[in-house]
């Protein structure tokens, strides 16, 4: 999966590089040297983290997950323990 999103950036940049005559090839070297070297956050908290927590299996796992998720990217890639406990309150009060 990180290969394949690490190849569609890579794309996604030549391709605007292309498009864009504005773009310096020195620029283009640098930012795909970047990507190279560039390592995707992983998402910490998974399903059977949940479903230790009570959670069960189904639609509202994954929209907690999902919730969880974007608390995490919001706060940079990070969720500390007590953020994830009130989350995890506010989520099964829903």
């Amino acid at each position: 999966m990180r290969k394949r999103q690490n190849r569609n950036i890579k794309n996604l940049l030549l391709f605007s590089t292309c498009v864009n005559d504005k773009i310096e090839t020195l620029n283009v070297e640098k930012l795909l040297n970047y990507i190279k070297s560039c390592e995707i956050p992983k998402f910490p908290i998974s399903g059977d983290y949940l479903k230790k927590c009570g959670y069960e299996t189904g639609n509202e796992l994954g929209k907690k997950l999902k919730s969880l998720e974007e608390k995490w990217i919001a706060n940079n890639f990070v969720l500390d323990e007590e953020v994830l406990k009130k989350s995890l309150k506010k989520i099964n009060q829903n």
